[in-house]
Protein backbone atom coordinates (compact mmCIF):
# COMPACT_ATOMS: atom_id res chain seq x y z
CA UNK A 1 0.00 0.00 0.00
CA UNK A 2 1.51 3.33 -1.08
CA UNK A 3 2.13 5.73 1.78
CA UNK A 4 2.40 9.64 2.17
CA UNK A 5 5.63 11.34 1.97
CA UNK A 6 7.01 13.72 4.05
CA UNK A 7 6.86 16.48 0.79
CA UNK A 8 3.55 15.89 0.83
CA UNK A 9 3.18 16.81 4.12
CA UNK A 10 5.12 19.96 4.07
CA UNK A 11 3.41 20.92 0.87
CA UNK A 12 0.38 20.78 2.99
CA UNK A 13 1.10 22.30 6.32
CA UNK A 14 2.97 25.42 4.90
CA UNK A 15 -0.12 26.98 4.21
CA UNK A 16 -1.30 26.56 7.48
CA UNK A 17 1.59 28.33 9.24
CA UNK A 18 1.67 30.82 6.57
CA UNK A 19 -1.99 31.55 7.00
CA UNK A 20 -2.09 31.81 3.19
CA UNK A 21 -5.66 31.46 1.73
CA UNK A 22 -4.65 28.60 -0.86
CA UNK A 23 -6.96 26.14 1.57
CA UNK A 24 -10.73 26.58 1.22
CA UNK A 25 -11.40 24.14 3.37
CA UNK A 26 -15.29 23.24 3.36
CA UNK A 27 -16.79 23.55 7.31
CA UNK A 28 -15.99 20.21 9.31
CA UNK A 29 -19.19 18.69 10.07
CA UNK A 30 -20.73 18.66 12.94
CA UNK A 31 -21.17 14.91 14.66
CA UNK A 32 -22.23 15.71 18.12
CA UNK A 33 -25.74 14.72 17.41
CA UNK A 34 -24.58 11.41 15.99
CA UNK A 35 -22.16 11.29 19.16
CA UNK A 36 -25.31 11.74 21.52
CA UNK A 37 -27.03 9.06 19.36
CA UNK A 38 -24.69 6.98 20.25
CA UNK A 39 -24.47 8.18 23.66
CA UNK A 40 -27.77 7.78 24.94
CA UNK A 41 -30.13 6.08 22.48
CA UNK A 42 -34.00 6.95 22.65
CA UNK A 43 -35.81 3.91 20.61
CA UNK A 44 -37.55 1.45 23.01
CA UNK A 45 -36.66 -1.95 20.31
CA UNK A 46 -39.84 -4.03 19.94
CA UNK A 47 -40.69 -7.27 17.60
CA UNK A 48 -42.02 -4.99 15.01
CA UNK A 49 -38.70 -2.19 14.70
CA UNK A 50 -36.50 -5.65 14.18
CA UNK A 51 -38.55 -7.14 12.17
CA UNK A 52 -38.28 -3.97 9.52
CA UNK A 53 -34.63 -3.12 10.20
CA UNK A 54 -32.82 -6.90 11.24
CA UNK A 55 -32.15 -7.29 7.40
CA UNK A 56 -30.85 -3.78 6.67
CA UNK A 57 -28.36 -4.36 10.11
CA UNK A 58 -26.82 -7.73 9.07
CA UNK A 59 -26.88 -6.28 5.32
CA UNK A 60 -24.70 -3.07 6.91
CA UNK A 61 -22.52 -5.35 9.12
CA UNK A 62 -21.61 -7.42 6.29
CA UNK A 63 -20.38 -5.01 4.01
CA UNK A 64 -18.60 -2.90 6.71
CA UNK A 65 -16.14 -5.85 7.67
CA UNK A 66 -15.84 -7.35 4.20
CA UNK A 67 -14.78 -4.17 2.54
CA UNK A 68 -12.11 -2.60 4.96
CA UNK A 69 -12.99 0.61 3.79
CA UNK A 70 -11.92 2.18 7.46
CA UNK A 71 -8.96 0.07 7.36
CA UNK A 72 -7.73 2.17 4.31
CA UNK A 73 -9.16 5.30 5.35
CA UNK A 74 -7.60 5.26 9.27
CA UNK A 75 -4.30 4.27 7.06
CA UNK A 76 -4.06 8.04 5.43
CA UNK A 77 -4.74 9.45 9.17
CA UNK A 78 -2.14 7.33 10.78
CA UNK A 79 0.11 8.27 8.66
CA UNK A 80 -0.67 11.96 8.53
CA UNK A 81 -0.17 11.96 12.38
CA UNK A 82 3.11 10.08 12.24
CA UNK A 83 4.74 12.57 9.81
CA UNK A 84 3.17 15.60 12.10
CA UNK A 85 4.60 13.93 15.11
CA UNK A 86 8.22 13.48 13.38
CA UNK A 87 8.37 16.76 12.36
CA UNK A 88 7.00 18.31 15.67
CA UNK A 89 9.63 20.35 17.71
CA UNK A 90 9.18 20.49 21.73
CA UNK A 91 10.54 23.22 24.03
CA UNK A 92 12.78 22.80 27.33
CA UNK A 93 10.43 24.44 29.96
CA UNK A 94 13.20 25.73 33.04
CA UNK A 95 16.68 24.20 33.67
CA UNK A 96 20.05 24.94 32.38
CA UNK A 97 18.50 25.18 28.26
CA UNK A 98 15.07 26.84 28.92
CA UNK A 99 13.50 27.99 25.68
CA UNK A 100 15.86 25.29 23.51
CA UNK A 101 14.60 22.20 21.82
CA UNK A 102 13.88 18.79 22.95
CA UNK A 103 12.75 15.03 22.57
CA UNK A 104 12.44 14.48 26.33
CA UNK A 105 13.61 15.86 29.71
CA UNK A 106 16.86 14.19 29.94
CA UNK A 107 17.65 16.68 27.27
CA UNK A 108 16.72 19.89 29.45
CA UNK A 109 19.44 19.29 31.80
CA UNK A 110 16.77 19.79 34.84
CA UNK A 111 13.39 21.17 33.25
CA UNK A 112 11.11 19.31 31.24
CA UNK A 113 10.45 18.85 27.81
CA UNK A 114 6.98 20.27 26.92
CA UNK A 115 5.05 20.90 23.86
CA UNK A 116 4.46 20.32 20.83
CA UNK A 117 4.60 24.23 20.69
CA UNK A 118 5.94 23.97 16.49
CA UNK A 119 5.98 22.61 13.61
CA UNK A 120 9.57 22.00 11.70
CA UNK A 121 9.85 21.55 7.97
CA UNK A 122 12.50 20.56 6.15
CA UNK A 123 14.83 20.09 8.60
CA UNK A 124 18.37 17.79 7.97
CA UNK A 125 20.68 16.54 11.00
CA UNK A 126 24.31 18.56 10.07
CA UNK A 127 26.80 16.27 11.25
CA UNK A 128 26.48 13.74 13.58
CA UNK A 129 25.25 9.85 14.06
CA UNK A 130 21.91 11.00 12.01
CA UNK A 131 23.38 13.33 9.62
CA UNK A 132 21.43 13.92 6.23
CA UNK A 133 18.72 12.29 8.49
CA UNK A 134 15.36 14.24 8.71
CA UNK A 135 14.74 16.42 12.09
CA UNK A 136 12.35 18.46 13.94
CA UNK A 137 14.67 19.09 17.09
CA UNK A 138 18.82 19.28 17.35
CA UNK A 139 18.02 16.17 20.13
CA UNK A 140 16.84 14.26 16.88
CA UNK A 141 21.02 14.68 15.86
CA UNK A 142 23.33 13.20 18.18
CA UNK A 143 26.83 14.96 18.19
CA UNK A 144 25.35 17.30 15.50
CA UNK A 145 22.63 19.84 15.04
CA UNK A 146 18.77 20.22 12.93
CA UNK A 147 19.38 22.85 10.39
CA UNK A 148 17.94 24.20 7.12
CA UNK A 149 14.20 23.65 8.17
CA UNK A 150 11.36 26.16 8.48
CA UNK A 151 10.06 26.46 12.03
CA UNK A 152 6.02 27.13 12.24
CA UNK A 153 5.93 28.37 15.83
CA UNK A 154 2.22 27.66 17.24
CA UNK A 155 0.93 25.95 14.03
CA UNK A 156 -3.24 26.10 13.65
CA UNK A 157 -5.93 25.78 10.92
CA UNK A 158 -7.20 23.65 8.49
CA UNK A 159 -4.81 21.64 5.38
CA UNK A 160 -6.01 18.83 2.86
CA UNK A 161 -4.56 15.42 2.55
CA UNK A 162 -4.81 14.03 -1.29
CA UNK A 163 -4.12 10.49 -0.82
CA UNK A 164 -3.57 8.40 -4.33
CA UNK A 165 -5.00 4.84 -3.33
CA UNK A 166 -2.90 1.89 -4.35
CA UNK A 167 -5.28 0.40 -7.28
CA UNK A 168 -5.73 -3.36 -7.80
CA UNK A 169 -2.39 -4.33 -9.13
CA UNK A 170 -1.56 -7.54 -7.68
CA UNK A 171 1.99 -6.86 -7.44
CA UNK A 172 2.34 -4.34 -5.48
CA UNK A 173 2.92 -6.62 -2.94
CA UNK A 174 6.26 -7.72 -4.86
CA UNK A 175 9.79 -6.91 -3.67
CA UNK A 176 10.99 -3.56 -6.14
CA UNK A 177 7.83 -2.49 -7.39
CA UNK A 178 7.05 0.61 -8.66
CA UNK A 179 4.56 2.29 -6.54
CA UNK A 180 4.79 5.66 -7.94
CA UNK A 181 1.41 7.04 -7.50
CA UNK A 182 -1.32 6.39 -10.36
CA UNK A 183 -4.51 8.98 -10.52
CA UNK A 184 -6.49 6.38 -12.43
CA UNK A 185 -6.36 4.36 -9.20
CA UNK A 186 -8.48 7.10 -7.77
CA UNK A 187 -8.08 9.13 -4.61
CA UNK A 188 -9.00 10.31 -1.45
CA UNK A 189 -9.22 14.00 -0.33
CA UNK A 190 -8.93 14.12 3.14
CA UNK A 191 -9.61 17.69 5.60
CA UNK A 192 -7.59 17.96 8.99
CA UNK A 193 -7.30 20.94 11.71
CA UNK A 194 -4.21 20.96 12.89
CA UNK A 195 -2.98 22.58 16.15
CA UNK A 196 -0.20 22.12 19.25
CA UNK A 197 -1.81 18.84 20.49
CA UNK A 198 -1.78 17.36 15.94
CA UNK A 199 -4.22 16.71 13.60
CA UNK A 200 -7.88 17.56 15.38
CA UNK A 201 -10.48 15.27 16.31
CA UNK A 202 -12.62 15.30 13.58
CA UNK A 203 -11.37 14.19 9.75
CA UNK A 204 -14.05 14.75 6.83
CA UNK A 205 -13.75 14.50 3.05
CA UNK A 206 -14.67 12.51 0.15
CA UNK A 207 -13.02 9.77 -2.06
CA UNK A 208 -13.67 9.96 -5.51
CA UNK A 209 -13.75 5.49 -6.66
CA UNK A 210 -10.49 4.49 -4.52
CA UNK A 211 -9.50 1.11 -5.57
CA UNK A 212 -7.49 -0.94 -3.31
CA UNK A 213 -6.87 -4.71 -2.34
CA UNK A 214 -8.49 -6.72 -0.01
CA UNK A 215 -5.10 -8.77 0.91
CA UNK A 216 -5.35 -12.12 3.05
CA UNK A 217 -3.94 -13.22 5.97
CA UNK A 218 -0.31 -13.14 5.04
CA UNK A 219 -0.89 -9.31 4.04
CA UNK A 220 -0.53 -10.40 0.19
CA UNK A 221 -2.28 -11.98 -2.73
CA UNK A 222 -0.81 -15.54 -2.47
CA UNK A 223 -2.70 -18.72 -2.16
CA UNK A 224 -6.90 -17.64 -2.39
CA UNK A 225 -5.74 -14.33 -4.00
CA UNK A 226 -7.12 -10.73 -2.73
CA UNK A 227 -10.68 -9.14 -3.61
CA UNK A 228 -11.16 -5.71 -5.07
CA UNK A 229 -12.32 -3.01 -3.04
CA UNK A 230 -13.46 0.81 -3.96
CA UNK A 231 -15.41 3.41 -2.32
CA UNK A 232 -16.84 6.60 -3.77
CA UNK A 233 -18.56 9.07 -1.59
CA UNK A 234 -18.13 11.30 1.43
CA UNK A 235 -16.89 10.44 4.76
CA UNK A 236 -16.51 11.73 8.20
CA UNK A 237 -14.31 10.54 11.19
CA UNK A 238 -14.44 11.28 15.06
CA UNK A 239 -11.59 10.13 16.67
CA UNK A 240 -12.66 10.22 20.05
CA UNK A 241 -11.89 12.50 23.13
CA UNK A 242 -8.69 10.25 23.83
CA UNK A 243 -7.30 10.71 19.85
CA UNK A 244 -4.13 12.72 21.16
CA UNK A 245 -2.63 10.94 24.10
CA UNK A 246 -3.47 7.68 22.94
CA UNK A 247 -2.69 5.39 19.58
CA UNK A 248 -5.37 6.16 16.70
CA UNK A 249 -6.03 1.94 16.51
CA UNK A 250 -6.81 1.67 19.68
CA UNK A 251 -9.79 3.86 20.17
CA UNK A 252 -13.47 3.59 19.68
CA UNK A 253 -13.68 5.63 16.35
CA UNK A 254 -17.29 6.73 15.20
CA UNK A 255 -17.53 6.87 11.16
CA UNK A 256 -20.08 8.25 9.16
CA UNK A 257 -19.91 7.17 5.31
CA UNK A 258 -22.53 8.07 2.38
CA UNK A 259 -21.49 6.12 -0.60
CA UNK A 260 -21.28 3.60 -2.81
CA UNK A 261 -19.05 0.42 -1.72
CA UNK A 262 -17.42 -1.98 -4.09
CA UNK A 263 -16.44 -5.37 -3.25
CA UNK A 264 -15.22 -7.40 -6.32
CA UNK A 265 -18.54 -7.39 -9.10
CA UNK A 266 -20.80 -6.16 -6.27
CA UNK A 267 -21.65 -2.52 -5.69
CA UNK A 268 -23.52 -1.32 -2.46
CA UNK A 269 -24.88 1.92 -1.17
CA UNK A 270 -24.20 2.74 2.16
CA UNK A 271 -25.10 5.49 4.28
CA UNK A 272 -24.49 4.69 7.81
CA UNK A 273 -22.33 5.30 11.09
CA UNK A 274 -20.89 2.75 12.73
CA UNK A 275 -18.14 2.58 15.77
CA UNK A 276 -14.88 0.37 15.90
CA UNK A 277 -11.88 -0.20 17.63
CA UNK A 278 -9.38 -1.16 15.01
CA UNK A 279 -6.99 -3.27 17.29
CA UNK A 280 -10.13 -5.26 18.49
CA UNK A 281 -11.51 -6.51 14.75
CA UNK A 282 -14.23 -8.47 16.18
CA UNK A 283 -16.52 -5.17 17.30
CA UNK A 284 -18.41 -3.71 15.65
CA UNK A 285 -21.44 -1.32 16.46
CA UNK A 286 -23.99 0.06 14.61
CA UNK A 287 -26.14 3.54 15.07
CA UNK A 288 -29.30 2.44 13.63
CA UNK A 289 -32.01 5.46 13.14
CA UNK A 290 -35.53 4.55 12.65
CA UNK A 291 -36.11 8.25 13.11
CA UNK A 292 -38.15 11.09 11.25
CA UNK A 293 -36.21 13.25 11.59
CA UNK A 294 -33.11 11.61 11.44
CA UNK A 295 -31.46 10.71 15.10
CA UNK A 296 -35.01 11.81 16.11
CA UNK A 297 -35.47 7.76 17.64
CA UNK A 298 -31.98 5.45 17.82
CA UNK A 299 -30.34 2.55 18.94
CA UNK A 300 -27.21 0.59 18.78
CA UNK A 301 -26.83 -2.81 17.26
CA UNK A 302 -23.81 -4.73 18.63
CA UNK A 303 -21.16 -7.56 17.65
CA UNK A 304 -18.43 -8.61 19.58
CA UNK A 305 -17.62 -12.22 18.51
CA UNK A 306 -19.95 -14.28 18.64
CA UNK A 307 -22.01 -12.20 20.77
CA UNK A 308 -24.89 -9.46 19.38
CA UNK A 309 -26.61 -7.16 21.95
CA UNK A 310 -29.03 -4.24 21.13
CA UNK A 311 -28.33 -1.16 23.63
CA UNK A 312 -32.07 1.25 23.83
CA UNK A 313 -33.31 3.65 25.87
CA UNK A 314 -34.52 0.86 28.03
CA UNK A 315 -30.59 -0.90 28.92
CA UNK A 316 -28.52 -3.47 26.71
CA UNK A 317 -29.96 -6.69 26.62
CA UNK A 318 -28.60 -10.04 23.66
CA UNK A 319 -30.02 -10.45 20.83
CA UNK A 320 -29.68 -12.95 17.86
CA UNK A 321 -30.15 -11.76 14.13
CA UNK A 322 -29.75 -15.53 12.78
CA UNK A 323 -32.68 -16.32 15.42
CA UNK A 324 -34.54 -13.79 14.91
CA UNK A 325 -35.06 -13.03 18.46
CA UNK A 326 -33.61 -11.04 21.49
CA UNK A 327 -33.35 -11.95 25.01
CA UNK A 328 -32.48 -11.25 28.62
CA UNK A 329 -29.47 -13.38 30.64
CA UNK A 330 -30.89 -13.87 33.92
CA UNK A 331 -29.45 -16.49 37.16
CA UNK A 332 -32.10 -19.18 37.06
CA UNK A 333 -31.59 -20.32 40.86
CA UNK A 334 -29.13 -20.09 43.23
CA UNK A 335 -28.04 -16.97 45.28
CA UNK A 336 -28.86 -14.27 42.61
CA UNK A 337 -31.90 -15.71 40.99
CA UNK A 338 -33.58 -13.24 39.48
CA UNK A 339 -30.38 -11.35 38.45
CA UNK A 340 -29.10 -10.20 35.43
CA UNK A 341 -25.80 -12.09 34.06
CA UNK A 342 -23.48 -12.88 31.28
CA UNK A 343 -21.89 -16.68 31.97
CA UNK A 344 -22.54 -18.97 34.83
CA UNK A 345 -19.98 -17.62 37.07
CA UNK A 346 -22.65 -14.92 37.40
CA UNK A 347 -24.64 -17.09 39.28
CA UNK A 348 -23.63 -19.42 42.28
CA UNK A 349 -25.29 -22.26 42.78
CA UNK A 350 -27.25 -21.05 39.51
CA UNK A 351 -27.10 -21.04 35.48
CA UNK A 352 -27.12 -18.11 33.39
CA UNK A 353 -30.35 -18.24 31.33
CA UNK A 354 -31.34 -16.72 28.27
CA UNK A 355 -35.08 -15.65 28.84
CA UNK A 356 -36.59 -14.60 25.04
CA UNK A 357 -37.85 -11.40 25.05
CA UNK A 358 -39.37 -10.84 21.69
CA UNK A 359 -38.92 -12.80 18.76
CA UNK A 360 -40.05 -11.68 14.68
Amino acid sequence: MSRLSMLSVIALAAYVGSCAPGIDAPPAPNLEPVLEAYANPTATVTSDIMAAVADEIAKAAEEIEDSEILDELLDVITDVQQELDNATAKTCEGGAVDGTTCNNDEDCQGGTCTGPTALVLGGICDGGSNDGSECAADGDCPEGTCAGGVTLPNPTGAFQINYICPGWDERQFDEGYDDTPDSTNGAIDLFMTLDSAGIGRVVWGTANNCQYLLTNEGGNCEAAGCSRGSYDGGVAVDLGPDWVSEVISELPVTVVLEGNIGLDSDDFRINQSFRVVVDVESVLEILVDIGDPALSETFNYIFAGEVQAIRDASGTFGCSLEESRCFNLICNGGDNAGNPCITDANCPEGTCDDVTRFSW
